[in-house]
Formats: C-alpha cells, sequence, structure tokens
C-alpha cells in the first residue's frame, strides 16, 4: 500500500468584494459548517503532488473589504491514508504559515473535537490572520481568515464559528473478485493497486468513502506452493508478527472464524497516529488474506467499519494448502533441468525447516552434478550445504570428509561443507574441520566469512577450547586470523583459557597487532586489530607495542580508540588524559569505556566528573535509542525525573528520560533502570524508550504507571 504527505498550500488574493452580511454555509460533502461574512465561491482544484498524484482541493472562499475567510479541505485518491499526524500537520501548517512569511515559530498543537490540528495567529500588516489545520480522519481541513484590525472580532467569529457535522452516509455495495476466491463489501468501487516496482506479489483491493476520505481494503498475499506451517496458530502468528511489532500497542487481540477458517482480528495503536489499524488477517489455500483499515478511534467499530469486516466470504475452491509436507517436492524441483522450475525451489529450500529424515536424501542431491556447481556464490550445492548447516545431523560428518575432494571445483563448495561441520560443533564434526581446513584453499575476497567457521556461538563451549588449540597452527593463512583471534579473545575472557597457552604463538600475534595497527592508522580499515588490542592486555608487553597502543587511543574509531586505552590501563600504563576524558563525555562511548574498566576492576580510572550514576544512565539510555532507531544523532537525552524505589525486594534506582526526535520534532520520555544504589552500574534491564510524548507534567505519575503496567503484563 502507498500512504503519502502532501503538503497543501492555497495561494489567495483579495478581491475587494462588497460587504454581505453573514450567513451560515453548510458542506454535505464536507461534512461541515461555518459562518461565513456573504456568499462563499465554491469551487475544486486538482492539485499533483511531487509524486505525480493528483489530490482533490475543495476550496469555499469569501472576500469582502480586504478580508478573507475560507475554508479548504482534501480529498486523497483511493488507497492513500495519513499515519503521521504530527508530521503531517506540522507540515501542512509550516507550509501556509511560510507562504504567508510569517513566524512559523508561532504555530501551536490543539486537539478539535477530538481531532489532532495545529493553530496559528499574528498581526500582520493591516489586520490579523488566524488559522485552524484539522486533520478528522483521513481529511485535512484548513480554516483561516485575514481581516483588518477593526473587524478582528469578526475573524474570531469566523473562526469559531467553524463545526464538523457527520458525514453523509456512504454506498456500499458487494463485489466478487473471482481471481482471488472472495467477495466483499466496499464504499465506492474498489481500485486494485499493486507495488509493480518492488516485485512484491502483494496486491489489495482499496474502496473509499468519498464522505469521509475512510479506505477500506483487502490485501492479498500470494503464497509459494513450498510453504508449510506447523499449524493455523503458526500461520496466524506469522501473518500478524509484523502488524504487532510495528505499533506500540494491541488494543484488541482475538482470535475468530472467517467464512470457516481460523483467523485474527486485532486493533493496534502508534502513539504518533492520530488513527487506528483494524486488520483481520487469514489464509486459506495458499493465499493469505488481510482486511485493514485505519480510522479515528470513534469510527474503528462504526457500523460502516463492521459491516466491512464481516462482509468476507469465500467463493471457488482453495488453491492448495499451507500445511502439507514440501520436502519431497523441493527435493524433486531443485534437481530440474529446467530453470524456470529449479531457481524457485532453490530459492525456497534454504528457508524451508527440512528435519533429521531428509539428510540422507540431500546427501544424495548433493553427490550429483549440476550446470551451477562452478558459481562463486548461490549454487544449488551450496543451498544444500546449507540446509545441512541447519539440521546440524552427526550423519553429515562423515560424508562431508568423504565428498570433500570433489568440491575441490569450486572454493565456495569447499568453505559451504567447512560450515556445515563447525554448525554440528561436536569433537567428532570439529575434528574433521580441523583436517579439512588444511586442505581448503579460502574464498577469494571472503574473510570475514571465515569468522563464522570459529564462533564461539555455533560451537559448543564444552568443545571451543580443543579447537582453538588445535587451529592456532592455521593463524598464517590470512582469512583465518580474525575468527581465530575472536575465539581466543572469547575463551581468555570467559577464563576459559590461559594467555600461557598462546604463548607459542606471542610472535605472530605481536606481528599481527603492528601490522593491522599500521594499516589502520593509514586508512582506518583493520581486520583483527580489536580483538588483538584486547588479548595483548593479558600479559605485559615491550615499549613498542606500548607506543602503539597510544597512538591507536587517537585513531578514526572512538571503539577502537576505547580499547586501546582500556588495554593500557590493564598494563599499568597512562593514555592521554584529555583523550581519557573526551572518550567518557562522548555519549556512543561512555558507557562501553566504564564497563571495559569495570570489568577489569579498573573503574577508578575512569574521569570522575562522568563516574556517576547519573552520567551513566544518560550514556546508556542514548546507546539505547541508537539500536532502537538503528543511527546515531544528538537525541538531546535529559534525565527529567529520578527516584529511588522498592523494586523485587531492594532499593533501586529509576530515571526517566526525555529525549528529541528531530525528525519528527517531537520529545518523548523513556525509563531507565533499575540500578544498585550501592555501585555504579550500566545495562539496567528495564531501560526502555515509549515512546510517550514529554508533557512537562508529572513524571512520578509517568514512571509509576510505566512499572505498575509492567507487572500486570507478568
Amino acid at each position: 500500500m502507498r500512504f503519502n504527505l502532501l503538503v497543501l498550500f492555497v495561494l489567495l488574493s483579495q478581491y475587494g468584494w462588497a460587504q454581505k452580511s453573514w450567513k451560515t454555509f453548510s458542506a454535505e460533502q464536507g461534512a461541515f459548517s461555518v459562518d461565513f461574512p456573504g456568499d462563499p465561491e465554491v469551487k475544486s482544484v486538482n492539485r499533483p503532488t511531487p509524486e505525480g498524484i493528483d489530490i482533490k482541493v475543495n476550496i469555499h472562499m469569501v472576500t469582502a473589504e480586504s478580508a478573507i475567510a475560507y475554508v479548504i479541505y482534501n480529498e486523497f485518491p483511493t488507497g492513500f491514508n495519513i499515519l503521521d499526524d504530527s508530521l503531517y500537520l506540522q507540515e501542512v501548517a509550516r507550509e501556509t504559515v511560510l507562504r504567508m512569511k510569517l513566524d512559523t515559530s508561532d504555530i501551536k498543537k490543539i486537539t478539535f473535537d477530538g481531532y489532532p490540528g495545529r493553530k496559528f495567529s499574528s498581526k500582520v500588516k493591516d489586520g490579523v490572520t488566524d488559522m485552524r489545520v484539522v486533520l478528522r480522519g483521513n481529511r485535512v481541513y484548513i480554516v483561516a481568515g485575514f481581516f483588518p484590525n477593526k473587524r478582528k472580532d469578526d475573524l474570531a467569529k469566523f473562526i469559531s464559528s467553524f463545526k464538523f457535522t457527520p458525514y453523509k452516509k456512504a454506498e456500499w455495495k458487494s463485489h466478487q473478485f473471482a481471481e482471488y476466491s472472495f467477495s466483499a463489501d466496499f464504499p465506492g468501487e474498489p481500485v486494485l493497486e499493486e507495488d509493480d516496482e518492488s516485485g512484491s506479489t502483494m496486491k489489495a483491493y482499496s474502496g473509499k468513502d468519498i464522505n469521509s476520505g475512510n479506505n477500506y481494503s483487502v490485501a492479498i498475499e500470494s503464497y509459494s506452493k513450498y510453504d508449510q506451517f506447523e499449524s493455523d496458530s503458526a500461520i496466524l502468528a506469522s501473518r500478524t508478527e509484523l502488524y504487532t511489532s510495528a505499533y506500540d500497542s494491541v488494543l484488541l487481540d482475538r482470535d475468530v472464524v472467517v467464512d470457516g477458517r481460523p483467523a485474527k482480528e486485532m486493533i493496534l495503536l502508534q502513539g504518533k497516529n492520530h488513527a487506528q489499524l483494524r486488520i483481520l488477517t487469514f489464509a486459506r489455500g495458499l493465499t493469505g488474506y488481510t482486511l485493514f483499515a485505519f480510522l479515528p478511534p470513534s469510527e474503528i467499530k462504526s457500523d460502516d467499519a463492521n459491516r466491512f469486516f464481516k462482509s468476507f466470504k469465500f467463493i471457488g475452491k482453495a488453491n492448495g494448502d499451507l500445511l502439507s509436507d514440501k520436502s519431497a517436492l523441493l527435493l524433486k524441483d531443485i534437481v530440474s533441468k529446467d530453470t524456470a522450475v529449479w531457481k524457485p525451489a532453490a530459492a525456497a529450500f534454504s528457508n524451508y525447516a527440512f528435519k533429521e529424515k531428509d539428510v540422507e536424501a540431500i546427501h544424495n542431491l548433493i553427490k550429483q552434478s549440476y550446470s551451477d556447481d562452478r558459481e562463486p556464490e548461490g549454487s544449488r550445492k551450496e543451498i544444500m550445504f546449507d540446509v545441512l548447516d541447519d539440521i546440524a545431523s552427526e550423519k553429515s560428518v562423515a560424508f562431508i570428509e568423504k565428498i570433500f575432494p570433489s568440491l575441490s571445483i569450486n572454493p565456495a563448495l569447499e568453505f559451504a561443507a567447512l560450515r556445515a561441520l563447525s554448525q554440528i560443533g561436536s569433537k567428532p564434526s570439529l575434528t574433521a574441520l580441523i583436517k579439512l581446513l588444511e586442505k581448503h584453499k579460502p574464498v577469494a575476497e571472503g574473510e570475514w566469512s571465515y569468522n563464522l567457521l570459529f564462533s564461539p556461538y555455533r560451537i559448543d563451549s564444552v568443545n571451543q577450547k580443543f579447537f582453538l588449540l588445535n587451529t592456532l597452527k592455521y593463524l598464517p593463512v590470512k582469512a583465518y586470523k580474525t575468527g581465530i583471534y575472536t575465539l581466543a579473545e572469547h575463551l581468555l575472557e570467559n577464563k576459559t583459557l590461559a594467555i600461557t597457552e598462546l604463548s607459542a604463538q606471542k610472535k605472530i600475534i605481536v606481528q599481527d597487532f603492528q601490522a593491522d595497527s599500521e594499516v589502520y592508522l593509514r586508512d582506518s580499515t583493520y581486520q583483527s586489530l580489536y580483538y588483538l588490542t584486547e588479548i595483548l592486555g593479558y600479559e605485559p608487553q615491550a615499549p613498542a607495542e606500548i607506543a602503539t597502543l597510544k597512538k591507536l587511543t587517537h585513531g578514526f574509531d572512538d571503539y577502537m580508540a576505547v580499547a586501546a586505552a582500556t588495554t593500557l590501563f590493564r598494563l599499568k600504563q597512562t593514555p592521554d588524559e584529555a583523550r581519557v576524558t573526551e572518550l567518557a563525555r562522548n555519549l556512543p562511548t561512555r558507557v562501553t569505556f566504564f564497563s571495559g574498566l569495570q570489568e577489569h576492576s579498573l573503574e577508578q580510572h575512569f574521569p570522575k566528573q562522568y563516574a556517576n550514576q547519573d552520567s551513566l544512565a544518560v550514556g546508556e539510555f542514548y546507546d539505547y535509542l541508537v539500536g532502537e532507531y538503528d543511527y546515531s544523532e544528538d537525541f538531546n537525552v535529559e534525565i527529567a525525573y529520578k527516584a529511588e524505589l522498592n523494586y523485587e525486594g531492594a532499593k533501586k534506582k529509576f530515571y526517566v528520560m526525555r529525549f528529541h526526535d528531530t525528525y519528527e520534532d517531537v520529545t518523548y520520555l523513556g525509563v531507565c533502570g533499575p540500578y544498585t544504589t550501592d555501585k555504579l552500574q550500566v545495562w539496567g534491564g528495564l531501560t526502555n524508550s515509549d515512546f510517550v510524548k514529554d508533557t512537562g507534567k508529572n513524571y512520578k505519575a509517568y514512571l509509576d504507571n510505566y512499572l505498575k503496567t509492567l507487572e500486570e503484563a507478568e
């Protein structure tokens, strides 16, 4: 679906008409009434958006004795919905005020008849101006006027007289869609929308209530013939996951039945939205359906909305099903010689939940030759090894050892086989992996990929040390270095490995550290430098390494600088004091620096002016926001309120944080904590951005209610 932001404005001229008597004007189609100083001129114009979409703008305007009074409302094309009232209203108001060359900082937020809006008033040359912008469902209204100073009371009369009236009743009709096997009731003629550019299989039929601008839509999603779910519940969980992850609050969540099929009905709310989303989602055969409408809260369960959501019926037969086992079909299609058959099968193969029972069949397929065996990535055989990786069966160990020589035609196939062994993670599989690593020719320009083979998150912790000690001999192989150093640093940190067990490799460790540092200090790129920097901190180092570590504290990457400064403190050396203070002051590195020192009981070296819970809480909350927003910016994080509360049987410190979203130009609240009161702490278990707008009032009540809500949820 397409949801567009349109900034509407009208350039007005003064005609100097003779003053007429005041009249109450009612617009049935516009659903409003207002007192005009005369008979309004009524006209409609189409205005194209920057995307080339025509928007109908309905204008009602009176000019009389140098005064102008007008009401404008818009009509979006079928299927368009305004979702973000904050951004939309602010931009409409700003654009209108800028056209009058006035100060946009005087724009204020209002609520009019339950709907969000903006207002603006100002003295201007020879008169006064006043404006209201209100978002009523999927329609924006602009009510504005300019009157001479001597008629400012008339301006107030005009503005205050504006009222919304009930919408005219829509004409609903039943429509059948044989291609997608359903019928449903819509207001107006439904329009088909397809996203041709993204290649999505999603289509939607939308019908618009021409009176209110509300859209009612049925989205149709075609599943692959290879898709399989364990149950109807799993189908519904998959279908609702997108909605529940994107919205702040679930106001209704219930299981229902739609024409004999299990379905999920939901009403959802985003804190920054003026509308609620009502959905009804389900599947039959290989087709998924979602009925949805974005409506104001007062209309979310209206007669019209209920009619739409209850009208859906299936017609025709179902096309397949989503519950049957598709493994045999996939195993057959992926070996087809017809590209139109095997390519879709290959795309589905790696995502299918094959089981232990399928291992032998996949082994037999890998033994065969295929036209794409030499492809550098994405070959069918590589995809099959990826599936063995997922299944992680011990049966694959002997098979991979036996077939490995035949994979030498393509290093990517060898790597896929090695990856499967590392995922199995048992001692026999790792023993085979150790042996085959020596025979493997690393994939060109794929050095970072080999980190997977040594990942401590893939290998059983019982076997990690065994695997590391037996692969240290491969340190001269460039592709394996970062993975080996990552695993070594992990084991050192967890005290599973003693630094003396790396003594035989000390020379190459130092050489790699200096070489990586030289590259990093020259062009800010590095491979294993972070892990090498950590490893050097476990035993005394020569002056050359100390000097290099000091240089790293001034390098391009602040996180590398933190690692180097921490290692220097561990080695009882003193980094540059100004740089240490800078790393503690900067929000992106503050908590990382403190927690790194704390892990080694060196927090006494953290600059005192930032070594307090307030400072660390602000840093932690900033880190959280960067993760949530997936980008870094100045969020202007501030402490709005802090308190010590009895929480889970102990005294804990909590913070209410305020932060500014510059994109939306809105300040939101969040919670940070809990923290112990007798020791500095980072990473509070409840730290969260709640996306509740900051009203500047009663932060204690906000915190108490937030914690109470969490308690009730448990």
